[in-house]
C-alpha cells in the first residue's frame, strides 16, 4: 500500500507543474516580451476608469426617502385606541356601555351646564352637550335638572335605515345614594 502512495503522490507532484505552467495559449495582444501591447494596456487602463466613474456617480445619485417607512425612534406601543371605523381616536369616556356609567351631579345655572359620570371603575368625568359617551358613539344632546339625554345613531343593516336611540341617565334619588 505504501508503494501505490508514494508512486501517486510522484505522479501528482509531476503533473501539477505541467498544468499550472503558462506554456501554449494564444498570443493574442501579447507583445514580444509577453507583456500586453501598449494599444491594449491603454484600452484597458480607459476600460477601468470609466468602471470607477460610474460606480461612483451612482453612489452619489443615491438619495434616502422614508416616505413609507416606519420612524425608528418613534414607540411602536400606541398611546391612543384606534376605531376600525376610521373615526376619530376613543376618548376615556368610550371605554364602557352607557349602562355601566352613573349620574352623579349636574351643574345646571351656568351658560354651558354640565354633568359629573362616573364610570365602572370610580372614575368621575365632566361632560358638557356633543360630548361623546360609550361604546356606540352616544353623544350627549341635553343636559336638564334632573337628567341627561344621551343619543346613539346607527344605521340598521338590513333596511339601511339610520336608528336614532335616545337614552336617559337620571340622578339618584337622595335615599338611593347609600346603595351605590
Amino acid at each position: 500500500m505504501r508503494p501505490l502512495v508514494l508512486c501517486l503522490m510522484g505522479l501528482f507532484c509531476l503533473l501539477v507543474p505541467l498544468g499550472c505552467g503558462g506554456g501554449g495559449g494564444s498570443s493574442v495582444g501579447v507583445g514580444s516580451e509577453g507583456r500586453p501591447s501598449a494599444e491594449e494596456a491603454q484600452a484597458s487602463r480607459r476600460v477601468r476608469e470609466e468602471a470607477t466613474v460610474e460606480e461612483e456617480t451612482e453612489v452619489s445619485r443615491y438619495s434616502y426617502n422614508a416616505v413609507g417607512k416606519r420612524d425608528p425612534f418613534r414607540s411602536f406601543i400606541s398611546k391612543t385606541v384606534v376605531v376600525d371605523s376610521g373615526e376619530e381616536a376613543i376618548g376615556p369616556l368610550q371605554v364602557h356601555e352607557i349602562d355601566q356609567y352613573k349620574l352623579r351631579g349636574i351643574v345646571w345655572n351656568i351658560g354651558a351646564p354640565r354633568a359629573l359620570v362616573e364610570d365602572p371603575d370610580g372614575i368621575g368625568h365632566v361632560v358638557d352637550i356633543g360630548t361623546l359617551i360609550g361604546k356606540n358613539w352616544g353623544k350627549v344632546t341635553q343636559i336638564k335638572p334632573e337628567e341627561i339625554v344621551i343619543t346613539e345613531e346607527y344605521r340598521d343593516p338590513i333596511e339601511n335605515e339610520l336608528i336614532i336611540n335616545e337614552i336617559t341617565m337620571r340622578l339618584p334619588d337622595p335615599g338611593d345614594e347609600d346603595k351605590d
